[in-house]
């Protein structure tokens, strides 16, 4: 599925510039097309990243971290010793 949308997206900015040709006509050379096609593809690229980070928000986490502190204090809970056992 992601791997679907990256690779539309590619070819669909790649394509861009062809589509924006005529909308651009008035400047000098199409010069205003090339930082243009760039402004839109950075923003599209980065909403695609920013849904990808949102699908998968785990994948950013220390969640090993907090799982072995959690086990921890269920030790220290269980084992009814005083101590710091959630290092």
């Amino acid at each position: 599925y992601s791997r679907h949308l990256a690779r539309f997206l590619a070819v669909w900015l790649v394509f861009m510039p062809l589509g924006l040709y005529d909308a651009f006509s008035g400047s000098w050379n199409h010069a205003m097309l090339i930082p243009a096609t760039a402004v839109i593809s950075t923003m599209l690229i980065g909403i695609e990243e920013i849904g990808t980070q949102l699908e998968e928000p785990f994948t950013v986490l220390p969640m090993q971290a907090f799982c072995n502190k959690i086990y921890n204090w269920c030790m220290e809970i269980v084992s009814w010793a005083p101590g710091d056992n959630g290092r």
